[in-house]
């Protein structure tokens, strides 16, 4: 008896042992969880980076994948450019930190941010100015149309569902000939490249567009293409007013694109690259550092921003905030743009915005 129970006192003492041991270890381990969990996004972060463009065949996805391709082989993660139908797409996934980097316009990127026409993306930033893109009205070769004046009673891709702030930047085109949207027939379509694909059919007189974007050579090769000039005397003081906020006049030579045979004068907006608000500082720097060291070998690799410049890289076209470690970055000497108090205005006030 006296061993039975010395026995079951054992048991006894094993188990609370036990119990003990395994209490301990959930604490432990759920101490080690709690301590992944907090570093676990700073750790996928620096697995895969997505970038954000245009279609397959638009001058942003071109760009991405150039970019793609020298943060992979600098950062040593896999880097992707990913198309979508249009920045509408993935502004908002940028948003919600779910997409870590995308390129876009000036235009559209102040409106998602404003929240002009759906919710307010209030969480992007941008890392920098890149380049001034060329943007027009591109009709066929075929058309008799030469002039954007010329397109009154014509029908014009000026809805764009997955670009809106594409649709803006078409009506104030107009604008800056002298024309309104009730000057034409409307045609709606779904993104940038259907526009193209409408003109080529036939199903449309002209489409706006960057006039650098394969999708536009490919048409030029099988339809021919004209590139509209923008030739009346009162332009200038008309895009003052434009509902477009930043667009400007662009001169185009004879040659240096599709569809242009002479001198003409259209349009540009400038496309910067923008990343989450909460996107890591490090990774922020990271990126601007193989901008910097690869900025040459990618102007050869990717011809529409042979003429950009790094100094330009803080730019007064902004219309949102700038990553607070892209400012660190400028206000350090590293780079050739200078973060100074004009910039530091133009960014307080976009900030206020929502502050």
């Amino acid at each position: 008896m006296i061993c039975c129970y010395k026995m079951k006192k054992n048991i006894g003492i094993w188990f609370s042992g036990m119990r003990t041991l395994l209490k301990n270890s959930g604490t432990i381990i759920l101490s080690a969880a709690m301590l992944l969990s907090s570093v676990a996004p700073s750790v996928a972060a620096r697995k895969q980076f997505n970038i954000g463009t245009g279609f397959i065949g638009s001058s942003m996805h071109s760009l991405g994948t150039v970019m793609a391709k020298h943060l992979q082989q600098d950062l040593r993660m896999r880097v992707t450019a990913r198309p979508y139908v249009g920045p509408s797409t993935f502004i908002p996934l940028i948003n919600a930190d779910e997409l870590e980097m995308g390129l876009t316009s000036m235009v559209a990127m102040g409106t998602a941010y404003a929240g002009i026409g759906a919710p307010p993306n209030k969480d992007v930033r941008v890392v920098a100015r890149l380049f001034a893109m060329p943007f027009a009205f591109i009709t066929r070769k075929n058309s008799g149309i030469e002039a954007i004046s010329d397109l009154k009673g014509k029908k014009v891709v000026l809805k764009i569902a997955a670009a809106p702030a594409v649709s803006i930047m078409a009506e104030g085109m107009l604008e800056a000939a002298g024309l309104t949207r009730d000057d034409v027939e409307i045609v709606s379509v779904s993104g940038v490249g259907q526009g193209m694909e409408a003109v080529v059919e036939g199903n449309a007189d002209a489409t706006p567009g960057s006039v650098s974007m394969s999708a536009v050579r490919k048409a030029n090769a099988t339809a021919g293409v004209r590139i509209l000039n923008l030739a009346n005397a009162d332009y200038q003081e008309r895009l003052k007013h434009s509902s477009a906020p930043g667009l400007r006049s662009y001169t185009v030579e004879a040659g240096d694109q599709p569809g242009v045979e002479t001198q003409t004068r259209i349009f540009a907006m400038d496309i910067y690259l923008m990343v989450p608000k909460n996107l890591e500082d490090e990774d922020v720097t990271k990126i601007l550092d193989v901008l910097h060291s690869k900025w040459g070998e990618m102007q050869k690799e990717y011809k529409g921003i042979a003429a950009a410049s790094l100094s330009d890289f803080v730019h007064s076209s902004q219309t949102i905030p700038y990553h607070k470690a892209a400012i660190k970055y400028y206000k350090t000497g590293k780079a050739k743009a200078i973060w100074d108090d004009a910039a530091e205005q133009r960014n307080q006030k976009l900030l206020a915005i929502w502050n």
